[in-house]
């Protein structure tokens, strides 16, 4: 296990320092900021109802219970139990913007990206990519301005996944 982590700080520490611009530390911050409680989701959600020919009464249900499962099991479960530090300057971080408070492991940020991605993909499937992409955007960025280890980022992506694809599964 103590290998296992010290690729994951070395890993971190090899995104964490890639250059740090003005530019580029704006878009991170930007990207992971969209990222927070789903904002940027919640507004796809609501272009792609409002889009709808029909409107379907039941389109926001496994929007709604993604997550909120996936903030639930993150926040209240998985984080207080693990209890892993966040990256810190003494090891090395270059951290962006405000200092986050809490456990690190796994990133709620990845975790809500990828089970909503997942859920809206299954509702939009010529949108997945994007859909996608910006989970993955989001998940990066949050190694770049130091708030999360990789395995976090990793481990948040394969939760919120599941959990988007068993929401989905349920409520076809």
């Amino acid at each position: 296990m103590e290998r296992l982590l010290a690729l994951d700080q070395q890993l971190f520490l090899l995104i964490n320092h890639l250059p740090h611009l003005a530019v580029s530390n704006t878009v991170a911050l930007a990207i992971s900021g969209v990222g927070t409680a789903g904002i940027i989701w919640f507004i796809i959600a609501i272009l792609l109802f409002l889009r709808e020919e029909k409107k379907d009464h039941w389109f926001f249900l496994p929007f709604i219970l993604a997550g909120g499962t996936s903030w639930t099991i993150v926040e209240f479960f998985l984080k207080p139990l693990i209890a892993r530090v966040r990256p810190n300057e003494i090891m090395g971080a270059i951290i962006v913007g405000p200092g986050s408070d809490g456990f690190s492991f796994p990133s709620g940020h990845s975790t809500i990206a990828w089970a909503l991605a997942t859920v809206l993909a299954h509702k939009e499937p010529k949108w997945k990519t994007f859909f996608f992409i910006l989970a993955f955007l989001i998940s990066f960025s949050r190694i770049y301005i130091g708030k999360h280890f990789p395995l976090d980022v990793i481990f948040g992506a394969l939760l919120g996944w599941g959990i988007g694809r068993i929401v989905y599964a349920t409520q076809r």
